[in-house]
C-alpha cells in the first residue's frame, strides 16, 4: 500500500546525474600526482607543541632528502628526515601541510592509509581545525594521533567552553579519556577517545595493510569510524559520486549535539598532517616510558631519539587518497604566503566550473517530472511533482 510520502530527486545541471537521498556528494579528492597541488606548507619551526622539528617549505620537501613524493604504488609520501645528520642544538626537518580549502559543517571525510608515523619521539597528527579564527574558536577535531610506540589511535576535540562528551557504551566503540573539550580543562587534552582497536595506529596497522577513517562533520554530531583494510565496507569502495554513512555501524567515537553546539562551536575546518618530534606530549619522560621508549633519567628526547637519524625510518605517513563529500557546493580559501602566519586573506571560492540554469536544463527537468508522474499513474498512484531552482542546481519535488 502507497502511503503518503515526499522525495526530493536532486540533480546536477549537466547530465541530471541522481544523488541518492541521505548521501553527500563528493566535492573534491586529494590522489596521485596531483596530491599535493592545494596544500600549503608551513615553512617554519613547530611553534605550537614545542617540538624539535622544522616544518620545511615546499622547495625543500621536494629538495634530497625527498620529504613529500608521490611513490611508485602512486600514493602520498609525507616523511621525517631520516637521512640527514643534525648537528646539536639544531632540528630535525619534517613536514607540516594545511589545505587551501576548507571542509564545512555538512562534510564527510574519508582518509585511506597504508602507513601511519611511528617510533620514539614521533608525533604524528591527521586533524583539522578553523585557521580564519582566534584558536580555539572554531573548534579543533583531531582523527588520527599518537606518539611513539603507542598501539591505538587517539581522537578529540578541543573546544571554546560548552562541549562535553558524555560516556556511553553504545554510541561509540572507543574508550573515554576525558570528558571536557574546553582547552582549559585538563591540560588541554581535549575529550579524547581511544579508538579499541589495536590495529588502528603503529606498527600493527602498517602490517595490516593500513585502514580507513572516516569524520563526519555535521550540526548533530561529529562521528568519526575506523575500518581495518579487509573490513572496508562497499560503502566507501564504491563512493565515486558520494557517500552514504548510515550502514557504517556504530562508531570509535560520537560527540552528540546534546553536550556540544556544534553549529556555533565550529566553523569551516582546515585540513592538516604533520608530524612533529619529542615535543610537550611525546617528549615527556613519563610519556616516553609508557609508551615504549625507554630513556635515561639524566637524558632528554631530543638526545637520545632526535639526533639519531636511523629512529625515522618509520615515521612517514602513505596515503592512498582523502575524499571529501560536502552538501556544500563551495569552500574557503585558506592560502597565504605563509601558513605559519597568524592571519590570511579569504575569499569564497567554488569548487566546481561556473553553472547556469538554461531552457534546456528545465525543458529537462520538466520531461523527467512528467515521465514520473506518467509512470506513477499506471502503477495506479497520484504523483505530484514540480521543479524548482536552487542556485546552480535543480530539484525536483515529488509527492506520491
Amino acid at each position: 500500500m502507497l502511503g503518503k510520502t515526499t522525495a526530493v530527486l536532486s540533480a546536477t545541471l549537466i547530465g541530471l546525474t541522481a544523488v541518492k537521498a541521505g548521501s553527500t556528494p563528493l566535492l573534491r579528492t586529494y590522489s596521485g600526482s596531483t596530491f599535493f597541488d592545494n596544500w600549503t606548507y608551513y615553512g617554519n619551526y613547530d611553534n605550537t607543541t614545542e617540538g624539535d622539528a622544522i616544518f620545511v617549505n615546499a622547495s625543500t620537501a621536494s629538495a634530497s632528502p625527498e620529504l613529500t613524493y608521490i611513490n611508485d604504488a602512486g600514493n602520498a609520501i609525507i616523511r621525517v628526515d631520516n637521512v640527514s645528520t643534525v648537528a646539536y642544538n639544531y632540528k630535525r626537518d619534517t613536514v607540516k601541510i594545511l589545505s587551501q580549502e576548507t571542509v564545512p559543517v555538512g562534510s564527510v571525510v574519508v582518509f585511506d592509509a597504508t602507513h601511519l608515523p611511528y617510533g620514539c619521539s614521533v608525533w604524528p597528527a591527521w586533524w583539522m581545525y578553523d585557521t580564519q579564527v582566534t584558536w580555539p574558536e572554531g573548534g579543533e577535531i583531531d582523527i588520527i594521533e599518537g606518539v611513539n610506540l603507542q598501539t591505538s589511535n587517539q581522537m578529540a576535540l578541543h573546544t571554546e567552553s560548552g562541549c562535553s562528551i558524555t560516556t556511553s557504551t553504545t554510541a561509540y566503540t572507543g574508550i573515554v579519556n576525558d570528558t571536557s573539550c574546553y582547552y582549559e580543562d585538563n591540560d588541554n587534552s581535549g575529550c579524547g577517545i581511544t579508538v579499541s582497536n589495536t590495529k588502528s595506529y603503529g606498527a600493527a596497522f602498517a602490517e595490516n595493510g593500513g585502514g580507513v577513517f572516516v569524520t563526519e562533520l555535521n550540526d548533530d554530531a561529529i562521528s568519526i569510524w575506523f575500518f581495518e583494510r579487509q573490513d572496508v565496507p562497499a560503502a566507501i569502495t564504491n563512493a565515486t559520486d558520494s557517500i552514504d554513512t548510515s550502514s557504517f555501524g556504530t562508531p570509535a567515537g560520537l560527540w552528540a549535539s546534546d553536550n556540544c553546539d556544534i553549529s556555533t562551536l565550529f566553523g569551516p575546518q582546515t585540513l592538516v598532517l604533520d608530524i612533529t618530534l619529542c615535543g610537550t606530549w611525546a617528549g615527556e619522560a613519563s610519556v616516553l616510558n609508557e609508551t615504549g621508549c625507554p630513556i635515561d633519567s639524566s637524558s632528554t628526547c631530543y638526545e637520545t631519539y632526535v639526533l639519531d637519524a636511523s629512529n625515522y625510518d618509520n615515521a612517514y605517513f602513505e596515503i592512498a587518497s582523502i575524499k571529501v563529500y560536502s552538501n556544500s557546493t563551495s569552500s574557503t580559501s585558506t592560502s597565504s604566503s605563509s601558513a605559519a602566519s597568524s592571519s590570511s586573506s579569504s575569499t569564497p571560492s567554488s569548487t566546481s566550473a561556473s553553472r547556469k540554469l538554461t531552457s534546456s536544463h528545465v525543458a529537462s527537468a520538466t520531461a523527467a517530472a512528467a515521465s514520473l508522474a506518467a509512470s506513477a499513474t499506471s502503477a495506479g498512484a497520484r504523483l505530484t511533482v514540480g521543479a524548482v531552482a536552487v542556485g546552480g542546481a535543480l530539484l525536483m519535488l515529488a509527492t506520491l
